[in-house]
């Protein structure tokens, strides 16, 4: 009875009959079925299903359910603590961007490199997958197992009996043996063919999936409406498809390679068993390995192909000029194409060979030509032979075609291709030139003249303004703004936190977190001040406040450049904001662009994100209480478009709401057709290299992103500056809704957007070398420029781009610039000056003013040689040493005063000991070769103008009659200089009558 029981149940769950070969097996206890072995601990363990108590057995698999899902839950409370340590960084992450409204863009960064990863291996999987079938489906070896064996039980309806399957007759051992080497492999392969092609697919896509960017540039990137004039292929294949082409190929040819040997290994090992039983391999094992080698050759023909393209990018004729010339054009291209036509007859000899065993010599004579034609391709001594014997001795005409398309190339990569070139006319100074009277200059070009230089000013603002010492100011920006309705060049600071300046026994974990949370305000002075005065403020102190009524609703900063820690605000104990009369003003964050931290779950994943447990039992945390992270910003953008290169500038603007920072970014590939890069050849060829501030070797460039950042709240926006530039609109259709169109910039940012100084810097280094667009000149270098350098106490400075406000461009307007002077290469004298505008009619618009090649114009360094070298200026600096004085000369500026080139120098006087101000002493002013100092520009203008009227009587010979005028050296004169800087001040905010007609339209 108690056997029948047990029959039975093995017929419902394995649906067998009762048979004899079953029964002997229940004698034993023990039932063989599909392989499977049902071993007595079935039985051990439900005694009573075996013996039919229906309802025991109901119970117990209610007592089993609920044991079960007590184990789950017991499991969930085990695993969920886990997943949230080891995931809490993550967690963080995803509330960061969905506070900052990009939750999606995270998403989409996180899904396109795994959808990427997904498609490479999904196409290798199938690829592998497909041909190991074939592989194994033309198989005709038949596996011997042990006799009495039950091979397999099936079932054709339900509940059917079960046919007795085939049982194979056993071989001798001798038989088998021979099998045990290989029998893993091929018997193996069926039933691994997924796996093995999964596991081969994924790491072949592997390195594919570092690369998900270029792809998805590829399939997003639009047409960049040039082409290069020797394939005629579109710029945006070079910029996306190239680079791209010849990582897959690598990969499609290691594929091959994998593939080809674990076919070669398996049909081998089949042959080698059919050869003993006089048998011969299926063709179709032929025909499947010649396909695949067929593919291996295609891949090295597209790989030659590609190697075509790739003679663009040459830097053999550096630092001459940069791509192919003509031994690439003439010699090496040749040799490619012969490579590709004897890499094709070898491929199509070698499968002739594999399937026919015939045409042996044949392949022996394609690979020996193969390899001589590849020989001759990379041996360095052909094209050498041929520069050296054919090129050299007539190379202008042989390289001129060459030269032409790197420098329209270049020129065209950094945006170069529209610079207007006009010249500048020097009057010749003959006795006879009428002199402009001070008077008459516009008010405007003098107090728009950056006498104050940044790096000084810094150490004026942090002395005066930074009050506690938790604050600190890290740069000084220039900008303008309409102040009193004037166009005005200015510079600002934004007053940051800085937490590690606090006394060491106040750096606690409370005003970490949340009592020092945040800056306040910022500070702004005019560009031109008078010397031996006060400094005049537009914006200063805490609450910040102005005499020329310039507010701000929420002067806070809680984002900005200082590396600030992550704080909780608002919070219960309140947040430290300014220094006040009766005490510490206390303020709170009134945003919501944080992450909320008011619920105990958030509370457990920051303190496990920060493995502080302290978050989690504060009491300081309040229902409306958030925390802000990441709140350095150049970091904070690098972080979340990793694409973008950042302007090493960015710089503060100051609205009546809050207070903005502004970073221009930029896009940069190295693959642009024909251009020469910069920060190449910088060390090998320090005479002839490009450098560039932004420290990556790149040959083309666009400020094509505007990024915004609102200091207060942290909130961020992308605005797509270059419409024109095919990489950024790749990314806009890459991530829609990350980079905006710029028409929604916000209005009153808009009038101060100014032209990034690094991009400048890098233009004018280029051009400095491709101004010379006539190949002749250009192959010569005899106008090759640099900028100037001035060398002064054993240090050598550089003088790079710098703002300025100027009339300039437009006589009728005055706007802010960029300008740049540039000498002749290895001179000191000036060869011409450059300039670009930031203001929005001409934005972006590049001048270079050219001077009189044959005419001496005194440059910068040799203008500082004269001032050091004037006895009255060195009198007034030994006077003032002697005084215990420190003398600081500040940065030589060149300018133009009603077209005059005009040089301006200011001088600084600091204590020689304890605290150290730097205060602004006089002004030197230079044209003509004539130096004058004086405390103003005004005054020093003057007197500049005294001395060139003394001059010209002299050479017309009125000195004798007349009798020498003194001139007037104002800086040694106290009641002069003081009625001087009078009228000069007095000039300075306005009162000269053409004052608010010369101003022109504010571009504010």
């Amino acid at each position: 009875m108690r056997n029948s029981l047990r029959l039975r149940a093995l017929e419902r769950l394995y649906l067998i009959k009762p048979e004899a070969t079953c029964s002997d097996c229940l004698g034993k206890r023990q039932v063989v079925v599909e392989n499977v072995t049902i071993i007595p601990l079935v039985f051990r363990l439900f005694p009573l299903f075996w013996q039919g108590d229906i309802m025991a057995t109901k119970r117990l698999w209610r007592r089993i359910s609920l044991i079960s899902l007590a184990t789950i839950l017991l499991l969930l409370m085990i695993a969920l603590p886990v997943i949230v340590f080891f995931y809490a960084d993550v967690i963080v992450d995803i509330w960061w961007y969905q506070s900052l409204g990009l939750g999606f863009y995270f998403w989409q960064r996180l899904l396109y490199s795994y959808v990427v990863f997904a498609v490479f291996t999904t196409i290798f999987f199938f690829f592998f997958y497909y041909n190991f079938r074939i592989a194994t489906r033309d198989m005709l070896i038949k596996r011997l197992v042990p006799a009495k064996f039950l091979l397999r039980l099936r079932r054709k309806k339900k509940r059917s009996a079960v046919q007795n399957a085939l049982i194979l007759t056993s071989a001798k051992d001798s038989q088998r043996s021979r099998f045990i080497q290989f029998d893993w492999l091929i018997f193996g392969l069926r039933k691994l063919t997924i796996l093995v092609a999964l596991v081969l697919a994924a790491v072949l896509a592997y390195p594919l999936y570092s690369q998900w960017e270029e792809t998805l540039l590829f399939i997003f990137a639009p047409s960049a409406g040039i082409t290069d004039p020797f394939y005629g292929q579109d710029i945006s294949f070079y910029l996306f498809a190239l680079p791209l082409f010849r990582h897959i190929l690598l990969e499609v040819f290691f594929a091959l390679a994998v593939l080809l040997v674990i076919l070669g290994l398996i049909y081998y090992l089949q042959y080698q068993e059919l050869k003993k039983r006089n048998m011969n391999i299926a063709l179709g094992a032929r025909r499947h390995l010649s396909v695949i080698v067929a593919l291996m050759f295609c891949v090295g023909i597209a790989e030659l192909v590609f190697q075509r393209y790739m003679l663009l990018y040459g830097d053999s004729h550096t630092p001459l000029f940069f791509g192919p010339g003509y031994t690439e054009m003439n010699i090496v291209l040749p040799l490619i194409w012969a490579a590709m036509l004897v890499l094709l007859a070898l491929g199509a000899s070698s499968i002739w060979y594999l399937n026919k065993k015939r045409g042996l010599s044949i392949v022996l004579v394609f690979s020996i030509l193969l390899a001589a034609t590849l020989g001759l391709r990379y041996w360095e001594a052909i094209p050498n032979t041929i520069q050296d014997y054919l090129v050299e001795p007539d190379e202008l005409a042989r390289q001129q075609l060459y030269i032409a398309r790197n420098i329209a190339a270049t020129l065209d990569s950094f945006d170069l291709n529209e610079v207007e070139t006009r010249p500048y006319v020097i009057p010749i100074d003959d006795g006879n030139v009428e002199h402009t009277d001070p008077s008459d200059i516009d008010p405007v070009a003098l107090r728009n003249i950056p006498v104050w230089d940044r790096d000084v000013l810094i150490d004026v603002y942090r002395e005066m303004q930074e009050i506690r010492s938790y604050y600190s100011f890290l740069s000084v920006n220039t900008d303008r703004y309409t102040i009193d309705g004037r166009y005005q060049q200015v510079f600002l600071a934004a007053r940051e936190l800085d937490f590690d300046h606090l006394p060491q026994d106040s750096q606690n974990w409370v005003n970490r977190w949340f009592r020092y949370t945040h800056g306040y305000g910022a500070v702004m002075t005019p560009a031109a001040q008078l010397g031996e005065e006060a400094m005049e403020w537009f914006l200063k102190d805490m609450p910040p406040r102005s005499d020329y009524g310039l507010t701000i609703e929420e002067p806070a900063i809680y984002y900005g450049m200082q590396d600030l820690y992550d704080v909780i605000a608002p919070n219960a104990l309140g947040e430290i904001s300014y220094p006040g009369e009766t005490g510490v003003v206390q303020d709170d964050y009134r945003a919501d662009t944080a992450i909320p931290i008011n619920s105990w779950f958030r509370r457990a994943i920051f303190a496990l994100h920060y493995r502080d447990y302290k978050l989690f039992f504060t009491t300081a945390i309040q229902s409306d209480s958030q925390i802000l992270i990441r709140r350095n910003v150049p970091s904070t953008i690098r972080v979340i478009t990793p694409f973008l290169e950042l302007d090493n500038d960015p710089y503060l603007v100051v609205t009546a709401e809050h207070l903005y920072w502004i970073i221009d970014a930029y896009t940069l590939s190295d693959r642009y057709p024909y251009a020469e890069p910069v920060n190449a050849n910088v060390g090998a060829h320090p005479d002839h290299g490009m450098a560039s501030p932004i420290a990556k070797e790149f040959n083309y460039i666009r400020n094509s992103v505007k990024i915004v950042v609102d200091a207060y709240t942290g909130e961020m926006s992308y605005y797509l500056a270059d419409p024109n530039d095919p990489i950024a609109r790749a990314y806009q259709r890459m991530y829609p809704g990350l980079i905006k169109d710029m028409n929604e910039f916000p209005e009153a940012l808009k009038a101060h957007i100014r032209y990034p100084q690094d991009l400048f810097t890098t233009q004018m280094q280029v051009y400095a070398k491709y101004h010379q667009t006539d190949p002749t000149v250009f192959y010569a270098q005899e106008d090759r420029w640099m900028f100037p350098r001035i060398s002064r106490a054993d240090e050598v400075k550089t003088l790079f781009p710098y703002y300025v406000t100027l009339n300039l461009i437009d006589h009728s307007r005055f706007e802010h610039l960029l300008l740049a002077p540039m000498n002749p290469k290895g001179r000191d004298n000036m060869r011409a000056f450059a300039v670009v505008s930031s203001d929005a009619e001409n934005y972006g618009r590049i001048i270079v003013y050219s001077l009189p090649t044959g005419m001496l114009v005194l440059g910068l360094s040799q203008i500082d040689a004269l001032i050091e070298q004037d006895s009255k200026i060195a009198e007034q600096f030994t006077l003032w040493g002697r005084g215990g004085a420190e003398i600081q000369r500040g940065k030589l500026i060149l300018i133009l005063l009603d077209d005059v080139i005009t040089y301006v120098q200011p001088v600084y006087l600091k204590a020689a000991h304890g605290v150290k101000i730097p205060q602004l002493k006089r002004v030197i002013l230079s044209q003509g070769g004539e130096v004058e100092m004086a405390p103003s520009l005004e005054d020093a203008l003057v007197a500049l103008r005294e001395r060139q009227r003394q001059r010209e009587d002299k050479a017309r010979g009125r000195s004798a009659t007349e009798g020498p005028k003194e001139t007037p050296r104002l800086e040694f004169d106290p009641e002069s200089s003081a009625e001087a800087s009078a009228e000069a001040a007095a000039l300075s905010v306005g009162n000269h009558p053409n004052a608010a007609s010369a101003s022109g339209q504010s571009p504010d």
